[in-house]
C-alpha cells in the first residue's frame, strides 16, 4: 500500500538570511515628514548595501544586480512622466558558494513632475527608481520586515486610497466633468437632460457629481461622457 509522501518540515536553515536582516537599526530609519507617506518609516539605502556585503561579499563578487530595465511612461492627464526600473538581484550563497536564482525587484519614481512653478525634471529619477527596485528585491529576503509588518500598508495601497478618498486630482476631475456636462446639456431637451442625470446617478451613485469623492468613478464617468458627446 502506497504511503503519502512526507513533506520536509521547514527548518531554521530556511530563515538564515531572513533573521539577519529582519530588524532595522535605529540609525537606518527616518520618519517621512511630508507627502502621502507622512508618518511612515523610510529606510536608508546604504544599510541594505552594507548588509548584502556583510552576508555575501563585495558588490559584483558576492552579490550583484543584472538585466536592469528602465522605462519612461508619460501620464497624459497630469502631464508628468513616471520612471520605472526592473532588475534581478543575485547573491552567492556563502555555504554552497553557488549563485542564487534571480530575485526580481520593480521600483519607480517621477522623471517629470508638475510643481507650483511648472514642470520639473528630476535628474535623479533613474537612480531613485533603481534604489526602489533593489529595496523590493531585498524585501523578498526579509530586509526590514519589522518595518513592513508595522506599517502594514505600502505606498501602492496608499495611492489607491488617495484615489478613492479624493486625492489632489479630485478638483480637476470635477471641473472636467462639469465642463463636459455643461457642453452636452446646452444642446439637450429636458427629456435628454433627465436621461443624462439618470446615467450620471447610475455611474457614480448620485446626480450631483460635484459632491462625489471617488476620483476613479468620476474619471470613468468623464470618459463615458466624452465618448457620448
Amino acid at each position: 500500500m502506497a504511503t503519502a509522501k512526507e513533506t520536509k518540515p521547514a527548518t531554521n536553515e530556511n530563515m538564515r538570511f531572513y533573521v539577519q536582516v529582519q530588524d532595522t537599526p535605529q540609525e537606518a530609519k527616518k520618519t517621512i515628514g511630508a507627502g502621502r507617506l507622512k508618518g511612515f518609516t523610510d529606510i536608508n539605502a546604504m544599510w541594505r548595501i552594507k548588509k548584502l556585503t556583510e552576508m555575501f561579499g563585495p558588490a559584483g563578487i558576492g552579490w550583484w544586480t543584472q538585466n536592469e530595465q528602465f522605462e519612461l511612461i508619460p501620464v497624459p492627464d497630469s502631464k508628468e512622466t513616471a520612471c520605472f526600473c526592473k532588475l534581478e538581484l543575485v547573491y552567492v550563497d556563502p555555504v554552497t558558494k553557488e549563485p542564487s536564482h534571480p530575485v526580481t525587484g520593480v521600483g519607480g519614481n517621477k522623471f517629470i513632475m508638475i510643481e507650483s512653478k511648472g514642470p520639473y525634471c528630476n535628474d535623479e529619477a533613474y537612480k531613485m527608481a533603481y534604489t526602489d527596485a533593489l529595496s523590493i528585491a531585498c524585501k523578498a529576503l526579509g530586509f526590514s520586515s519589522d518595518i513592513y509588518f508595522s506599517n502594514d500598508r505600502s505606498k501602492y495601497s496608499l495611492a489607491e486610497d488617495e484615489m478613492r478618498n479624493g486625492g489632489p486630482d479630485l478638483a480637476t476631475t470635477i471641473k472636467e466633468v462639469h465642463s463636459t456636462v455643461m457642453q452636452m446639456t446646452s444642446k439637450m431637451t429636458d427629456d435628454q437632460k433627465n436621461e443624462l442625470a439618470k446615467k450620471i446617478e447610475n455611474k457614480i451613485g448620485m446626480v450631483d457629481y460635484r459632491k462625489c469623492k471617488d476620483v476613479v468613478a468620476l474619471t470613468d464617468l468623464l470618459n463615458e461622457l466624452k465618448k457620448a458627446s
